[in-house]
This record gives C-alpha cells, sequence and structure tokens, in this order.
C-alpha cells in the first residue's frame, strides 16, 4: 500500500457517496475528513532510530515488529542484572519495555498502520479487523472501501460512526441498515435521506419530512456542494 492507492480508494468512495470527482490531495483529505479520527503516528524506534507507526504510546519506547523479532532471534531480549526491590522492576520497565509498532496479523498490503488484523490494503489506519481497503480510519470491523470511519459492516463510506450495515454512506452515525445518506444519526432503515435523526424506514426524507424523489435530488445537490466546499472548515454538522 503507498499513497497512490490510498488516493484511489479515497476517490472511489467519494464518486461513489457525492457523484463528483475528489478535489482534494491525501493530505487534504485527512485534514478536511479525517481530523479527528486518532490515527497512528510516525515514531523513531527506540532500538534502530528507524521510523515505525503506532497507536499513541504516551512516550512510552517502541520498536517495530520486526526489530523486535530480530531481538527474539539473536536471543538479544533484554533482561536485569538484579530485581531485589520494587524500584529496580519499575526501572527496567522503563528503559526496556519495549511496546511494538507496526503490528500486523494475516494481513497484506499495509502502510503507516498498527493493530491490523486479517485486513489487505490498509493505509494509515488501527485496530482494522477483517477489513479491506481502509484510509485514514480506526476500530473497524467488516469493512469494505471506507474512509475515516469507526464502524461495523460498511462499504464505501465516508465519516461513519458507531453504526452497521451502511453503504455508500456520509457522515452517519449510530445507525444501522442505511444506503446513499448523509448527515443521519440514530435511525434504522434509511434510504437517501439527509439530516434525519430518530427515523426508520424512510426514503427521501430531509430533516425529518417527506419529500418526493423529485424534490429530493436537487436539494441532495446543493448539501453536496455545501459539504464539498465548507465540511471540516470549523462546521461540521456535529458529524
Amino acid at each position: 500500500m503507498d499513497e497512490k492507492k490510498a488516493k484511489e480508494i479515497v476517490d472511489f468512495v467519494f464518486k461513489d457517496i457525492f457523484d463528483r470527482p475528489n478535489p482534494f490531495s491525501l493530505e487534504e483529505t485527512q485534514k478536511r475528513f479525517a481530523f479527528d479520527v486518532d490515527l497512528p503516528e510516525r515514531i523513531k524506534d527506540s532500538v534502530t532510530g528507524k521510523d515505525t507507526w503506532a497507536v499513541k504510546r504516551h512516550g512510552v519506547p517502541a520498536m517495530s515488529v520486526e526489530t523486535g523479532e530480530e531481538l527474539h532471534k539473536k536471543g538479544k531480549i533484554p533482561k536485569p542484572e538484579k530485581l531485589s526491590t520494587l524500584d529496580d522492576v519499575f526501572k527496567f520497565w522503563k528503559t526496556s519495555a519495549y511496546f511494538l509498532g507496526d503490528r500486523c496479523t494475516n494481513s497484506t498490503d499495509v502502510a503507516e498502520s498498527d493493530a491490523v488484523f486479517d485486513s489487505s490494503s490498509v493505509y494509515r489506519s488501527s485496530l482494522i479487523h477483517k477489513c479491506q481497503k481502509v484510509v485514514f480510519s480506526k476500530d473497524d470491523w467488516d469493512c469494505k472501501q471506507i474512509v475515516a470511519c469507526r464502524t461495523t459492516v460498511a462499504t464505501s463510506c465516508l465519516r461513519v460512526k458507531d453504526s452497521a450495515l451502511t453503504t455508500s454512506c456520509f457522515a452517519v452515525a449510530w445507525s444501522k441498515k442505511t444506503t446513499k445518506c448523509m448527515y443521519v444519526n440514530n435511525s434504522y432503515d434509511m434510504y437517501e435521506c439527509m439530516f434525519c435523526s430518530n427515523m426508520e424506514s424512510k426514503k427521501y426524507c430531509i430533516g425529518n419530512m417527506q419529500f418526493t424523489k423529485e424534490e429530493y435530488e436537487p436539494l441532495k445537490q446543493m448539501v453536496i456542494d455545501w459539504t464539498i466546499k465548507n465540511f471540516g472548515k470549523g462546521n461540521t454538522m456535529g458529524f
């Protein structure tokens, strides 16, 4: 996984949701849409001095999985000279208990990520389980083609949080079985709805009010225009 592949994933999701080409670079996409996602950070391997990527450790020393495996292979795992007091234990732990970065299990094509399990094509993300094509995300399960998400069972989504069974959605939170929705919260079984909350089994609703498909479409285009121009620049509608 590299920046080019990550950008391709972002562009696909953007086009699928908004039906517009993505005007943002990969860096701009992160700033606009993943600004609040707790992404892995680049840190120095405390043993080799090389870069590694890890979930924030708050100053705790870390090393890459590769370094850890090499030390173990060579029998160079640190051991204390003595452990007579609790202070000895603390001193040893502080200087030698390296946590690992770049953790990856049964996964392929992963870059700048940490704690990735049974997944493929993951970029700058962490705590990813059984997912494919993930960018700028954290704590996701069974997802495909997602950007800046924290969710379960999602396909082609951007900024979906704490939801399930979402498809082609933007800015959806605590909802289930939503398709082609934007700015939807605490709702179930929704299709082509915007700015809806606490709703169930609706189509073409805006602000919890029913519209016809013909009325809905031009208003949707206005919302897309506003989102592309303004989202992430101080106004996110709570999403």
